[in-house]
């Protein structure tokens, strides 16, 4: 009787260490954090991609403004650039249509485009798709003054 007693307590301690269950946690928590922060990257990338589209959509109205009511394409250019803070890996163009000041009379369309070429934090989206971003925006105005 004694015997079976001590098996059978040490069969429970054996069982104990082969089911615990302490270290799970931490072996689900180490194999799941890295897609915790991918999914974190991707959408703070989402988020900061909405913000530069929306960004350059207001830069494009603040131009055509400006170059329809004064027509300066230096001006609008100037509007444009102190409203977009560029990093690394961005490049932005701008086109004014129709380009030549003398050109324009009043009651003519002014356009301007305006492109964006984003990369991503550290070159994430050219890394990841071939190429970078690109935020395009554009507007129309009718000029109001010679």
């Amino acid at each position: 009787m004694k015997i079976f007693k001590i098996n059978k307590n040490i069969r429970v301690k054996i069982k104990k260490i082969f089911v615990n269950k302490n270290g799970q946690s931490t072996v689900e928590f180490t194999l799941l954090i890295p897609f915790l922060i991918i999914t974190c990257i991707a959408v703070f990338q989402l988020g900061y991609v909405i913000y530069l589209k929306n960004n350059i959509k207001q830069m494009s109205r603040e131009a055509v403004r400006v170059v329809s009511t004064t027509n300066s394409n230096v001006l609008g250019e100037e509007i444009m650039r102190e409203g977009v803070s560029l990093s690394d890996g961005m490049t932005l163009d701008m086109i004014i249509e129709p380009s030549s000041q003398e050109s324009r009379k009043v009651g003519d369309i002014v356009e301007v485009k305006i492109s964006l070429n984003y990369s991503g934090f550290g070159g994430m989206i050219t890394k990841l798709f071939g190429k970078p971003l690109l935020i395009y925006s554009e507007n129309s105005m009718r000029m109001e003054c010679q």
